[in-house]
């Protein structure tokens, strides 16, 4: 009986990629194809594309970028578990700022990772996420300790749209790159910069920005 167990194979993990990026998407397959506990079950270029098949496919854990063209990894979360409640969730993004940290922080997601990080670093997460755990990076835990702890609460403030819109104003998006990653109109972007500036009180993006940085929301390094 010992012997049976100590010669049990590791769980397989059902996986779940969600990357827009064609070379990064080919890195998650052939990175998680060398990591014998996963088997990728569906890989995608858009949230909407993965909700097709997230309950012909049941995975256990999601690799999910944050920023996608249409829903963001976190919409696309929030409504994949409406169908697959079982679901876990590991974010991945290029943005660090507490903005952006805050919501992925509020929205339930299981862990987050910067995408500079190392495979290690990311093997780590994914396996701490998918048996059950959260896994936060370094780097999000010190920006919630240094920014987080003096920011106004996000949801309070903007709209889950101006979030969004707030955090690609951040990154020194332009209203029609904006427009692009989040399938709007430009005309729907400028409305939503309006209200930004509106409820921030600013008259210019560079107001907007200093704005929100007095409450912590920092620019991505």
């Amino acid at each position: 009986m010992t012997a049976g167990n100590e010669n049990q194979e590791p769980p397989l993990f059902r996986t779940l990629i969600i990357e827009d990026q064609g070379m990064m998407k080919a890195f998650f397959e052939h990175w998680l194809g060398g990591l014998p506990e996963f088997v990728v079950v569906v890989s995608a270029k858009s949230g909407e594309e993965a909700m097709a098949r997230v309950l012909e496919a049941r995975p256990h854990v999601a690799l999910v970028d944050f920023q996608l063209p249409g829903m963001d990894g976190l919409e696309f979360m929030r409504a994949a578990r409406q169908l697959w409640p079982q679901l876990r969730t590991l974010v991945v993004s290029s943005l660090m700022d507490a903005l952006t940290l805050t919501r992925i922080r509020e929205s339930g997601a299981e862990g987050y990772l910067e995408k500079e990080a190392s495979p290690e670093l990311l093997a780590t997460a994914l396996r701490k996420v998918a048996a059950g755990g959260h896994w936060y990076s370094p780097k999000f835990r010190a920006t919630m300790d240094q920014d987080g702890a003096n920011s106004e609460g996000v949801g309070k403030i903007l709209s889950r749209r101006e979030q969004q819109v707030m955090a690609f104003v951040l990154a020194r998006r332009n209203n029609r790159e904006i427009a692009e990653l989040m399938g709007l109109s430009t005309r729907t972007v400028e409305f939503h910069r309006g209200n930004l500036m509106t409820k921030l009180n600013a008259h210019n993006i560079a107001e907007l920005i200093a704005s929100a940085r007095q409450r912590g929301w920092t620019e991505p390094g």
